[in-house]
């Protein structure tokens, strides 16, 4: 665990903690490289190959069938279901609020407008491995299904004893069209180029580890994706009218993710730093996930003092976290201020699970620092603008001396030819 006064910071410090000591995807990249191409050339049999030796597949489809969507359905607790029911239909409801809306107008030179079309197949990528990620599914298929893509793919690594009954319950659902139990850079390499029994994809989204996100940088030259997420993080503002315990369960919650995870306490008040450290400490003492806890607690659990609430925002803004928690006595008041966070959870009841889980906001959000400049994931992520125009002669006439003008100045001579003719001068 660190500790710092932010006025006595040094440079290298403050630089050191705006980094997250970042880790490279080098090696990662190393390891998929011959996955991916192997996938691209080689089709379903090299997916074959992979998916045995890397998920324990044990051979037959890679489809999972309609009837074991509902089977599984059948199986998850009724409770599971009711709560993945509810999720899904605040998700829905917040996500309906996003709108991108087509336009046309006329005017002296003729009509302009948009269209907004939504994309026609796209794969959404759900984790395996510590944790199952049922709510990832309604995360990324949901606001696809509200910007009305036609076809939605999933791919999860199955393992030994087959996909996860919650994860499948969730697909069936948030209303995925295929799901195939291939997971990993294999899977990825599988959506993006697509194989004899995947069709390929135009967009991949969803969350993964660095095998997943070196696996999505590889592709994106040949398929768009959302983003390259990186570990976990939460930063957390709060003054001396937070409570410890709340405020150090946060930080569990996130530093639970794995070890690379980051939570970060930025307080105007000495004694919750001390007493949020000392009960962090205590919580991981008797906390599930405790091995994670301990490694991504060692530096990543990070505790900064600040002047004020101005510094602590502006230390946030640098930071621009994934998560940020604004647990401060009139919270609104430095919303207004803040404008780099993938979401804000404003309040002492508004924990950052609600908003992992069911609330409606996306949980698929911008890491290390991304969030200066990209959003969470919703609705726009699956919507295409396309700008169209008709000049009318007038139009054409007024526009093409601009054009002729311009296009000659940058060394373009047959643009200023084209939009002459078309304008009705000399062939």
């Amino acid at each position: 665990m660190l500790r710092y006064d932010y006025s006595s910071m040094s440079a290298d410090d403050i630089r050191n903690v705006l980094r997250r000591g970042s880790t490279s995807l080098d090696r990662a990249v190393t390891i998929v490289r011959p996955i991916v191409e192997a996938v691209r050339r080689g089709g379903d049999r090299a997916l074959m190959r992979y998916a045995k030796k890397l998920d324990g597949f044990k051979g037959g489809s890679f489809l999972v069938s309609r009837g074991a969507m509902e089977a599984a359905m059948s199986r998850v607790p009724s409770p599971i279901l009711a709560s993945l029911k509810l999720s899904k239909k605040r998700i829905q409801t917040y996500h309906k609020k996003q709108r991108l809306n087509a336009f046309e107008f006329e005017d002296s030179c003729g009509i302009f407008g948009q269209k907004v079309v939504p994309l026609e197949r796209i794969g959404i990528y759900v984790p395996g491995g510590t944790a199952t990620y049922a709510s990832s599914v309604l995360m990324t298929a949901v606001p696809a299904k509200v910007a009305g893509v036609e076809e939605i793919v999933m791919c999860t690594p199955a393992g030994n004893g087959g996909v996860d009954d919650a994860v499948l319950a969730a697909a069936f659902i948030a209303g995925v069209d295929e799901i195939y139990s291939v997971g990993g850079a294999q899977g990825i390499a599988a959506m993006a180029y697509g194989t004899e029994s995947i069709s390929m994809v135009s967009k991949i989204v969803g969350p993964g580890g660095s095998i997943v996100s070196a696996a999505k940088m590889m592709v994106r030259s040949d398929c768009e994706i959302d983003s390259i997420a990186g570990p976990s993080e939460v930063l957390i503002i709060a003054d001396s009218t937070a409570e410890a315990t709340l405020v150090a369960s946060e930080m569990v919650a996130q530093l639970e993710h794995d070890p690379a995870a980051v939570a970060v306490l930025v307080s105007t008040s000495s004694r919750l730093l001390d007493k949020t450290l000392l009960t962090l400490k205590q919580m991981i003492g008797r906390a599930g996930r405790r091995d994670i806890l301990e490694r991504s607690s060692d530096e990543g659990a990070i505790f900064l003092k600040v002047r004020n609430k101005s510094q602590a925002v502006e230390f946030s803004n640098a930071y621009a976290p994934e998560h940020l928690l604004v647990d401060t006595r009139n919270p609104r008041e430095l919303l207004k201020s803040i404008r780099n966070a993938g979401s804000v959870f404003l309040g002492q009841r508004s924990s950052v699970a609600f908003g992992d889980y069911c609330s409606g906001p996306n949980h698929v959000l911008p890491t290390m620092g991304t969030a200066r400049s990209r959003s969470a994931l919703s609705v726009y992520d699956f919507l295409k603008i396309v700008p169209y125009q008709l000049l009318s002669v007038r139009g054409a006439a007024t526009l093409a001396p601009v054009v002729e003008t311009l296009a000659t100045a940058e060394g373009l001579p047959n643009h200023a030819i084209a939009a002459r003719l078309r304008a009705g001068g000399d062939r």
